[in-house]
């Protein structure tokens, strides 16, 4: 029999609930290297997936992530032997469109999801939440949707009418924030600390937690200087595109930029 999996990657989470997630994916990386068989994963966070990948990769196994959204933030993995050709549809997923019966009423992030969870739905069968020209899309296991339809009636006080979507989703653009920041230098840490309103601590923090992206591309250097036109992200938290930068009287530096926070969970 094949060996199983290094558990010892585990020690890598300290809170309960996402170490019992992580032993539960590596069971099915276990699955997949005894048996030769396909599995997929239930949705998961960007931490538990970049964790995941990382395993994988050292493992040697196939793998394709599939979110419903081509910039989806939570996936599902469907993991396969080395060489196996994996499809798409393997990740089984859903689209519902939820629309409010009030066409008046406006619906928000957080009313859908509380509702969903109300209903008794594990967080784990549920993607990305996403708004629409009023209405709402939701990625779903395609396990659960029929129930969701049948039974998912109100978001918040709100009734709504939940059906799979039947054409390509008509997704809302972000819309950012204009701001000016002022700092002493233009080091990463700086500026996320300034744009999402944190303390100097808490962005380090982040960056050496492997969060912050410049333009797409982890970065671990807090006293990193940043450019006019470059993307900054963070995991959970947004991104900043940053504009221009001046001198003020004060030998400060201020910056234009457009702060995108996020609305997904």
């Amino acid at each position: 029999m094949k060996p199983s999996i290094d558990r010892s990657a585990l020690g890598f989470w300290n809170e309960k609930d996402q170490r019992l997630t992580a032993a539960h994916l590596l069971d099915q990386l276990d699955i997949v290297l005894r048996y030769n068989t396909k599995q997929v994963t239930p949705f998961l966070s960007f931490a538990l997936r970049d964790w995941t990948e990382g395993i994988l990769r050292k493992e040697g196994l196939a793998y394709l992530l599939e979110g419903g959204f081509p910039d989806a933030e939570r996936v599902r993995i469907v993991i396969g032997p080395w060489g196996e050709e994996l499809d798409p549809e393997d990740a089984n997923l859903s689209i519902l469109e939820v629309l409010p019966a009030n066409p008046q009423a406006r619906l928000e992030h957080r009313q859908i999801l509380g509702s969903l969870l109300g209903l008794g739905i594990e967080r784990e069968v549920l993607g990305d939440i996403r708004a629409g020209q009023g209405e709402y899309y939701i990625v779903t296991s395609a396990d659960i949707a029929p129930f969701i339809i049948d039974y998912w009636q109100l978001a918040g006080r709100e009734k709504i009418k939940a059906a799979l979507c039947s054409q390509k989703p008509n997704i809302s653009p972000d819309e950012g924030e204009k701001k000016r920041v002022t700092v002493s230098s233009s080091r990463l840490d700086a500026l996320l600390a300034h744009s999402f309103g944190v303390s100097r601590a808490l962005a380090q923090e982040w960056i050496n937690q492997g969060k912050v992206r410049r333009e797409g591309l982890v970065v671990n250097k807090a006293e990193l200087k940043l450019q006019p036109g470059e993307t900054i992200s963070c995991r959970g938290c947004g991104r900043i595109k940053l504009l221009e930068c001046t001198q003020t009287r004060k030998e400060r530096t201020a910056w234009q930029l457009i702060l995108y926070k996020s609305q997904r969970q």
